[in-house]
Order: C-alpha cells, then structure tokens, then sequence
C-alpha cells in the first residue's frame, strides 16, 4: 500500500534511496529508539565517514527508518553550501518596500540598511504567475556563517536579521509534487502552532484549540494515542489547532512535565487528511521525547531558551510550552476524511484551495536527483513565524499574527459586554 501524500511503496522508496546514496560512495548509520511507535535515528555519511548530515524519523518500525535515511538526505541539501549559486544580491531597502513581505515581522532590520546587498534566491509562485526573490538566510540559517557569505556583493549585517531564518518548509519527496505537499504541510503546521500560541500566551482569557475526546477517536488513532501514552509514561492530549486556512492540524501533548524535561515537549502534524495530520502529531511527540532523552544537550538549548526569554514573561511561557486544560474546548472527532488522491492530483488542489484564502505559495528547487528523489523549499511569507519564540528568540507576531490576536481580543471584548448584567 502507498501511504499517504507518497508517490510510492515503503519499500520502493527505501530501495531507491538508498541506491541513490551508494550510487555517491556515500553510506549510512541508523539506530532506533523504543517500540510500537520509534524514533529512528540516521546519519549520513561520506566515503571517508565524516557526517554529512543527521535525519530523523517515526511512526511504525518501517516507516521511521526510511523516513529518517530520506531526512538526512534532505538535511544534506538544507545546507547553503550544496545549492548550485544561482542567485542575485538586490539593496535590502528593496526587499523591505516590496509589499510581498510586508507580513513579516523582521523588516526593520533590513529598513536600517537599506542601501546594503544580500544574497537573494528566486522563488516560483505554484500557481506560475509570479517570482519573488528570497533572502538566503530566511531559508538557509547556516548561510550568513558560510564561505559562500564572504562573496563581496553581500555586504548586509545580518547580527539582527539572523534568528528569523528557519529550513521549514524544505522536504524530500520521491517526485517534486511529494516533497512541495510535504514542504506546504509543515509551514502552514508552524503557522498552526504559531497562532496557538499566540492565543494561549497572549491572547487573554479566551478559549482556543479543541482537545479532542479520546473515546471519540477512530480505531486507529485511538490506539497510536494509546501507544504514545505508554511510550512517555504519561497521559496526553490531541488538541485540534486548525486555522482559517481549513488545512487539519494538530498537536499532541503530554498532561505534565516529564522527568529531567526542562520544557514541556510537543509533537506537531498537518495534512489535507485530518487522521494522518493526527497520527504525525502523536508519533513526532513520542519522536521529542526520545530524542530528549538520548541526547543531554538537548536540555541545555532548551535552559538558554527559557533565559534568553526571561525578561519577557509571555514569551517564556511559550518556550515552556505548559497548556491550561481550561483554556481549550472539548470536542468530539468529527473530521471527515477525504479520499485519497496521488501527489500530482493532490498538489494543485492544495494550492489552488489555499490561494483560494488568500494564501500565496512559492517554491525553489534545491536539488533534484533525476527521478528518484526531489528536495523543495516551499515559503508564504504571509503565514505566521512567532514558533521561532519556543527557540529563545525574543519576538513580536508578524502581520497575521497580530491581526489574529486583535480578532481575539475583540471576541473576548464582545463576551465580556454581553455577559454583564442589564440595568434595572
């Protein structure tokens, strides 16, 4: 059977990748962690042993190793220095005038140096009517500190630009169509947990989220949640963060803070079908706690964290990541689930039902390994970046996150008047 959002079988796709890495005298070393729903661990390495890259992965035995041989391979092409350098290097004041960006919370930064350049990436709009050129750093963290950096056209001080850059919205896929649903999926999943967020830690009293009733879930949810409760060795919740945008999203949470956890650990999902978007929540929080616990200085980023916030209370919450139970709704599981379709159907149908809400898509190739693998860059500079807050930086919500907290605060501010009492 070919699983969700993929072009092919498990076993074809573990057969062809790992062709495809011998195929470069490179080789690999997996390991797993735990039972039921694993954490699989991979690193990459080239022909003299040296690590290229690390990947991770979940879910059930098979599928966790082969999704993380396929996450170290696009970890590698995550990397600024295996892009081929096919990209310009325009004012910044330019990028910060261009109304495209004007959702984005860091452009202050590049407003203070207008007249300096920074390396751009040209981004292809899905729907084939546009480009737009991308900062590297937004994409490729690890570019400011690369030999690639030094190029004398690049002369931008990026000291207060650098902690907004991220790699989500970069996946593999066995085709371009599976890997570009994989890259949409995880920024409008960040977008998700972003203005969950911001509803639980900025946004007053209101309630947000609907933590979904564990007796109401299907067989095969109901027994991953199980599975994953064992595995922490505590409860948790599943808590429906779906937005605006009607793309299902999830989060799974445990109930308390778990032995030697220095902040609460979380597992995220999102997909056009509501149970695998679940399902990915469920296992990516097993997949957090295991890598916790296998690797120490995890817990001390997390420390630094939670210091670097510490003179912004509201933010540190965030990084904690503690979620009030009587800040949610309770719900019952009422998705329905939509046929499935392969990812050349699927593609256009995302895209045209997101731009449909106002959402503009656009993607960058960053390698394609003829047909047997491609790794994508996929971005909306209009969907919400306040997650990079859980990794100690100190920041505002952008554009669509600041117009969800007014819309918040004015429904809390419409309860509030409705339930005073009338005057005699």
């Amino acid at each position: 059977m070919i699983p969700y959002e993929r072009e092919r079988s498990l076993e074809d796709a573990d057969r062809i990748i790992r062709a495809s890495i011998a195929r470069r005298g490179w080789c690999i070393d997996t390991d797993r962690l735990g039972d039921g729903l694993v954490t699989a661990k991979c690193f990459l390495l080239d022909g003299d042993g040296r690590v290229l890259a690390f990947g991770g992965g979940k879910g059930e035995p098979d599928a966790a190793y082969t999704g993380a041989v396929y996450e170290a391979v696009e970890h590698h092409y995550c990397k600024a220095a295996t892009l081929p350098q096919q990209w310009d290097y325009p004012s910044a004041g330019s990028i910060a005038e261009d109304p495209r960006y004007a959702a984005l919370p860091f452009l202050s930064a590049l407003a203070e140096q207008p007249q300096r350049r920074l390396a751009c990436r040209s981004y292809t709009a899905y729907s084939g009517d546009d480009t737009l050129p991308v900062p590297l750093f937004l994409s490729f963290p690890d570019y400011p500190g690369s030999p690639r950096a030094t190029d004398p056209r690049d002369d931008f001080d990026y000291a207060s630009a650098l902690r907004f850059g991220s790699n989500s919205g970069t996946a593999i896929g066995g085709s371009f169509e599976e890997a570009a649903l994989h890259g949409i999926g995880e920024i409008v999943e960040r977008d998700a947990w972003s203005l969950f967020l911001i509803a639980h830690h900025l946004g007053g009293d209101a309630r947000y989220g609907r933590w979904i009733e564990p007796a109401s879930l299907p067989d095969e949810l109901a027994r991953a949640q199980r599975i994953a409760e064992a595995r922490i060795g505590c409860a948790l919740r599943l808590i429906d963060i779906t937005t605006d945008l009607a793309y299902p999203a999830f989060i799974a949470v445990a109930e308390r803070r778990l032995e030697d956890e220095v902040v609460y650990s979380h597992g995220c999902g999102a997909s056009p079908y509501p149970r695998h978007a679940a399902l990915r929540a469920l296992s990516e929080l097993v997949q957090c706690v295991d890598i916790k616990r296998d690797t120490e200085h995890l817990a001390d980023l997390d420390r630094l964290s939670l210091e670097l916030l510490a003179p912004y209370p509201r933010l540190r919450d965030c990084a904690m990541g503690e979620i009030d139970p009587r800040r949610l709704h309770r719900a019952s599981w009422d998705f329905a689930e939509p046929a499935r379709a392969a990812p050349r159907q699927l593609l256009p149908t995302v895209v045209a039902d997101l731009r449909a809400r106002g959402l503009p898509l656009y993607y960058a190739i960053n390698h394609r390994e003829g047909d047997d693998f491609c790794v994508v860059s996929s971005l909306s500079p209009e969907l919400e970046r306040f997650f990079l807050v859980t990794t100690g930086v100190a920041m505002a919500p952008g554009r669509r996150g600041q117009a969800f907290l007014r819309k918040l605060r004015r429904a809390e501010a419409g309860a509030g008047e409705r339930a005073l009492p009338a005057e005699a």
